[in-house]
């Protein structure tokens, strides 16, 4: 009788805690403190760039590595040529995450369906996100994403793509802004939430009573299979974190 008790409390303090969470934060900030990562740890050697980026370190060149990323760049540059027409990835399930509108911006093109397929195994051909970047004459497809569970570690990541060529990032250290902040510390120059604001620490974030959210998604590699510069295909060190949406650097 306890036991049934106590867990009926339970219960009960959820049912409390529930809408209350809900009235200070808006759903998709709970959703991702609800299935992102506890902790920004990873046995995956890497490095911050920035407040809220977290990125692979170059692994150890291994036979083969080089022959296994022409291959993907190749299948890479099939995906684009496939997808050259948005519409095409539309029509395939594929829609835009959180697009800004601005030129020159970078837009994911996200399959929801292949993105969860990529949890268990990752298909080349159909990778969880196409890049498009918004260009006078419409959305131009310029390259594919490729995901990762976000407790993989640096085995699984290589098996994907070598390590000693690729650079994976997360996105972490994210302070949900509460649903009473105003817009200007949750998005621009000032902002001290969200995904480029001046909070990242978890005492930081509580004493400004926001939702602290230490891993946003899982690991991510962007491959560019047409890119003029070479060492720019494999997006990785390259990416700057901060660049508006009218520079040409892949953003994230």
């Amino acid at each position: 009788m306890a036991k049934r008790l106590s867990s009926l409390l339970g219960v009960c303090a959820l049912c409390v805690l529930t809408p209350v969470m809900a009235q200070q934060f808006p759903f998709w900030e709970r959703l991702l403190h609800d299935y992102g990562g506890k902790t920004d740890e990873t046995p995956v050697p890497s490095m911050k760039m920035g407040n809220h980026m977290q990125m692979s370190l170059k692994g150890d060149a291994q036979p083969g590595d080089q022959q296994r990323a022409e291959a993907i760049v190749a299948t890479a540059k099939k995906v684009v040529a496939h997808y050259a027409d948005v519409n095409t990835a539309l029509a395939d399930g594929y829609k835009p995450f959180h697009p800004s509108g601005k030129m020159g911006e970078e837009v994911h093109y996200t399959s929801r369906h292949y993105a969860q397929l990529e949890k268990q195994h990752i298909d080349y051909d159909h990778p969880g996100s196409i890049l498009y970047k918004r260009t006078p004459q419409g959305m131009q497809a310029v390259g594919v994403m490729y995901s990762a569970p976000q407790d993989s570690t640096p085995q699984q990541l290589n098996a994907i793509v070598p390590l000693s060529i690729a650079t994976w990032h997360r996105h972490v250290d994210f302070c949900g802004a509460p649903r009473s902040a105003p817009f200007t510390e949750k998005w621009g120059p000032q902002a001290q939430f969200g995904p480029q604001g001046s909070i990242h620490t978890e005492q930081a974030c509580s004493a400004a009573q926001g939702l602290w959210i230490p891993v946003v998604f899982g690991w991510m590699t962007h491959v560019y299979p047409n890119a003029d510069d070479p060492s720019k295909v494999w997006a990785g060190m390259h990416m700057e974190m901060d660049a508006d949406a009218g520079s040409d650097t892949p953003r994230s």
